[in-house]
C-alpha cells in the first residue's frame, strides 16, 4: 500500500508546474556518454532505496541527480 501511495504521489508531484526534475528511465540515464554506473549498479540501488526512484509499472525511473548525490555518499 505504501509503494501505491509514493507512486501516486510521485506522479502528482511531477505534473507540478515549475517542476525541474527531469526523470528518465535507468537505461536512457546510464546509456549517455561518460555515465559512471552501469545499470545493473543503479538498479540494485533502487531496488535497495538508496537513490531516489519510483517504478512506472516494469520501468525504474530517476534523475541524473539522484545518481550524482549517491556518487558524493560513497566518498
Amino acid at each position: 500500500m505504501c509503494q501505491a501511495v509514493e507512486r501516486t504521489l510521485n506522479i502528482y508531484l511531477n505534473a507540478l508546474p515549475d517542476n525541474t526534475e527531469e526523470y528518465d528511465t535507468i537505461s536512457n540515464i546510464v546509456n549517455v556518454p561518460n555515465s559512471p554506473y552501469g545499470q545493473e549498479y543503479i538498479s540494485l540501488l533502487a531496488r535497495q532505496g538508496k537513490i531516489d526512484v519510483y517504478k512506472e509499472g516494469r520501468n525504474w525511473l530517476t534523475t541524473k541527480r539522484a545518481i550524482s548525490d549517491r556518487r558524493l555518499y560513497e566518498q
